[in-house]
């Protein structure tokens, strides 16, 4: 017997046919079993006679001091071989139900990181719809609390701003820190200062869109392809179109034509750029054509409704996919 690492060569080995029995030696290496013959008297060739994989075996029997009966579930045969001693029997018998052992574990082991692959992936996707979500919301609430702090309309301001401190906090909890601008621009509510009120929510406004500049927030996913859709490094994408279609809608309500014909254009500029590298799941292209948004007065309320509707759709379509992979 011939040692070569992991390998095990058994020679002197029978290989029982019905017709005639065949002498040569029987290989163990890696997963795979061969039984080779030799060819001609004093050549050094050989050739294969048998071969199977650990993976394809059901069963190995032992069968008196030294044979062994190989059962190859795949080719539906059963094999036999004898070998030179029942010390070299129990050795391979032994080796082949290790390497099937180990062949089982490492299989559960695969599958088991495969899950957990597809759990962080699923959890990585809803992190980043989530934070989509929160940001959509974030932008929306500013534009709402300067309009209506231009108008005057105080009552409704402390109504926004309530809801405000709660994105804000749904943000921090998803390490998306912007407390020290969202105080400013509370504290200048209280002041009733519409100057001061309006250039806090401005500087917000941009905080917010630096603040996804760098890595995503959890080491796990750092290493997470920004191929995949959606992705943290493209969400900044989406942030451009938020503020865009906020900042149309905002100066359509404002009667501000120039400013809205000019935000209506980043709107339209954003949609494919949007499509593309964050999620193709968003928007209808069709739909939503360059000469639609500029025809029609009404497509901008009509995107942010159905756009809303759709973040929800898509963060709780992934908040299912996770609760099935656990």
């Amino acid at each position: 017997m011939k040692r070569q690492d992991k390998d095990i060569e058994y020679k002197s080995v029978i290989l029982e046919q019905s017709n005639k029995n065949v002498k040569g030696r029987l290989i163990i290496t890696g997963n795979k079993i061969l039984f080779q013959k030799k060819v001609g008297l004093i050549s050094k060739k050989y050739e294969t006679e048998f071969h199977t994989i650990i993976e394809s075996i059901n069963k190995i029997e032992k069968e008196g001091y030294s044979k062994i009966l190989i059962t190859d579930k795949e080719k539906n045969i059963t094999v036999k071989f004898i070998l030179d001693t029942p010390v070299e029997a129990n050795e391979i018998s032994d080796k082949i139900n290790d390497t099937i052992n180990q062949l089982i574990l490492d299989t559960e082991e695969e599958k088991k990181d495969e899950i957990d692959q597809r759990i962080n992936l699923a959890n990585y996707s809803t992190y980043v719809y989530d934070i989509t979500l929160e940001l959509w919301t974030t932008i929306s609430l500013l534009f709402m609390i300067m309009k209506e702090t231009i108008d005057n309309n105080w009552d409704e301001v402390d109504i926004k701003v309530e809801e405000f401190k709660e994105i804000v906090a749904e943000l921090d909890n998803n390490k998306v820190n912007i407390n020290g601008d969202a105080k400013n621009i509370i504290t200048s509510i209280k002041s009733r200062d519409d100057l001061t009120i309006v250039n806090s929510i401005r500087v917000l406004i941009k905080t917010l869109g630096e603040s996804l500049q760098g890595p995503v927030p959890y080491s796990e996913w750092k290493e997470i392809s920004s191929s995949m859709k959606p992705s943290w490094e493209n969400l900044q994408f989406f942030y451009l179109f938020t503020v865009a279609i906020f900042e149309s809608y905002y100066f359509e309500n404002m009667n501000m034509d120039e400013e809205r014909k000019s935000s209506k254009a980043n709107v339209i500029k954003y949609i494919p750029i949007v499509n593309g590298h964050f999620s193709d799941q968003l928007f209808d292209k069709t739909k939503y054509s360059t000469k639609t948004l500029r025809e029609r007065n009404d497509t901008i309320e009509q995107l942010i409704d159905e756009t809303t509707d759709k973040l929800q759709e898509l963060l709780k379509d992934s908040l299912k996919k996770v609760s099935l992979l656990n």
